[in-house]
């Protein structure tokens, strides 16, 4: 059972801690990022921050991204790329979401699962003709 999202902002809005494991498969390498998500409120938008440190191969420093989830119902919305590009639909009232993505040749397949108001993750299997990987997230509320 998996915990209802009725609004987006109230669950996501504030800063998490991250925790992500990595598996290159193409690469052979193995990693992991340990930081934060910052879901901050912007007009009818999240935007989603993450600045971490990334272990991954021979590399040892930091990492960021940035998302924006554009709200258009309070369950629902979609998750763009830093530059505005859209990358996937997202609607989390039951608690769970699965997605697709098609990036050129490479499939993207993601799961979304709220375990409470405190704690969700976030994993993302990569496939094609340049990418074959896997990332796991979880994300902890930093107050809680």
């Amino acid at each position: 059972m998996f915990y209802s999202v009725p609004d987006l902002r109230t669950i996501l809005a504030g800063r998490w801690r991250i925790a992500r494991r990595i598996s290159d498969a193409r690469a052979g390498m193995l990693g992991r990022l340990t930081g934060w998500a910052v879901f901050t409120p912007s007009g009818d938008e999240l935007v989603h921050d993450e600045e971490g440190n990334l272990k991954f191969g021979a590399y040892r420093g930091p990492a960021t991204r940035r998302y924006h989830l554009v709200i258009d119902r309070p369950s629902s919305g979609m998750v763009r790329h830093a530059d505005s590009s859209p990358f996937h639909p997202l609607e989390l009232l039951s608690g769970t979401a699965e997605i697709r993505h098609r990036c050129g040749g490479d499939d993207y397949r993601g799961r979304y699962r709220v375990l409470d108001e405190n704690r969700f993750t976030v994993s993302w299997q990569v496939t094609g003709p340049r990418k074959q990987y896997r990332l796991a997230t979880l994300y902890c509320r930093a107050e809680a």
